[in-house]
């Protein structure tokens, strides 16, 4: 038990360099590879928005709800680091090493004004990972 929480110790000290070299020796002296599905949401900025179109018997509430815009912040990692900011590096577009940074003090801000639907899907993105995220209303 002492050499797990030993290990541990040791992950959780690594630099973005160091937990790239351990992915690739992970990857291929021993075959283990990354099966998490983690879509890529850099071109997030770029959705259309949900128009309830014509013949659509959705009530205002409904609609006022999707048209709320939200702010996504990061509240626990999880685990595993490395596949956090993988998964931040995807939905922002930034560098590792500028990811690796976000997760450094939580709650931190991921990504700004996104519908709901959007934060909905990043949200099941970060619950694979075992991440916790928090949706706040965005003061526009």
């Amino acid at each position: 038990m002492n050499k797990l929480k030993d290990l541990a110790k040791n992950l959780i000290k690594l630099n973005i360099k160091e937990i790239n070299k351990l992915y690739e020796i992970l990857e291929k002296k021993y075959n283990i590879k990354n099966d998490l599905n983690i879509t890529n949401y850099s071109n997030i900025n770029n959705h259309k928005s949900n128009e309830i179109g014509p013949g659509n018997n959705s009530n205002n509430n409904i609609e006022n709800k999707k048209s709320i815009i939200y702010n996504i912040y990061l509240k626990s990692l999880g685990p595993v680091k490395l596949p956090v900011i993988k998964l931040i590096n995807s939905i922002t577009g930034k560098s590792l090493t500028e990811s690796k940074k976000m997760i450094d003090t939580l709650p931190s801000l991921i990504k700004e004004k996104l519908p709901l639907d959007e934060c909905k899907k990043i949200q099941e993105e970060f619950k694979k990972i075992d991440a916790d995220i928090e949706l706040k209303e965005s003061n526009i």
